[in-house]
């Protein structure tokens, strides 16, 4: 409300008083009714004057707003700031060479999984079997790459199928989404553990990505979840065994790219005696 009316309004109020303040020092006998009356006309105007913001103070509640989400956007982009900062500082990141990317959509497969969309792409240097993860470990693979945006195929998603060494002795074995007909029932979301050799996996054992020839499509040492459940023996010749993974798909947000560095030049010898020779190198069985 304009502050002229507002004030004219008071005007009349303040008149109307005086003039039933007149009225009861008076005696008169119109004084309750013009009382009554002026109850009648004036309560709205009254309500009206008590509840409407003055001007100012509607400029600054609107200022207040402004201000209030400028400082909660600023918040948000400190709080990025700092799962990206722990990202580089983790262990998936640390000693590579690695492209931050946040991502921006994401699609559950009808054939199980999940697959994301970053914002990086070729011209930021990704190509496609590229590892990607999070500060927690291991999140996927890049399947597809355009320009400036890249898709991921998430850890667990149908067909995926990943390398890996469990526990102290570096077992090796595979991980992959419960098959449908596997004999025994699996939490949402977990994984598979299969062995290529004779073993029995112990609850709680960590599960890392074997690693493949240039890390692609998965670099070595990523955790990749945790053995929680061992599956009953039923006479094969090595145990099966359940996985949760080290990330929740539903809650990426910030990761990194794995840019692979092929080697140039063949690895030096080490010698370990007068007489023999022997080269020393990584492992190289990564499975897709």
């Amino acid at each position: 409300m304009p502050s002229t009316v507002r004030r004219r309004l008071l005007v009349v109020l303040a008149s109307l008083t005086l003039v039933l303040l007149g009225a009861d020092a008076a005696g008169w006998g119109l004084a309750d009714g013009v009382r009554r009356a002026g109850g009648l006309v004036l309560g709205p105007v009254q309500r009206v004057l008590s509840g409407a913001p003055d001007d100012g103070l509607a400029v600054a509640e609107r200022e207040n707003a402004r201000l209030s989400a400028v400082v909660a956007e600023q918040q948000h982009r400190l709080d990025e700031l700092g799962r990206l900062d722990a990202l580089l500082r983790s262990a998936p990141a640390a000693s590579r060479t690695v492209v931050s990317a946040r991502v921006v959509a994401t699609e559950v497969s009808p054939l199980g999984g999940r697959s994301v969309t970053l914002d990086v792409g070729s011209r930021d240097g990704v190509r496609a079997d590229s590892t990607v993860v999070a500060a927690d470990g291991l999140v996927g693979r890049v399947v597809a790459v355009s320009p400036w945006t890249s898709d991921v195929q998430v850890l667990g998603s149908a067909g995926s199928v990943v390398g890996v060494r469990v526990g102290p002795a570096g077992t090796l074995g595979t991980v992959a989404p419960p098959a449908p007909g596997d004999s025994e029932a699996r939490p949402r979301g977990s994984l598979r553990l299969s062995f290529v050799q004779p073993a029995t996996p112990v609850v709680g054992d960590l599960v890392r990505t074997l690693g493949s020839v240039d890390d692609t499509p998965y670099a070595a040492g990523i955790v990749v979840g945790t053995v929680t459940d061992v599956d009953p023996d039923r006479g094969q010749a090595s145990r099966t065994a359940t996985v949760r993974p080290a990330i929740d798909p539903d809650a990426i947000d910030v990761v990194a790219v794995v840019v692979p560095v092929a080697r140039s030049a063949p690895r030096p010898a080490t010698s370990t005696g007068s007489s023999s020779r022997t080269a020393v190198g990584p492992a190289t069985g990564g499975t897709r």
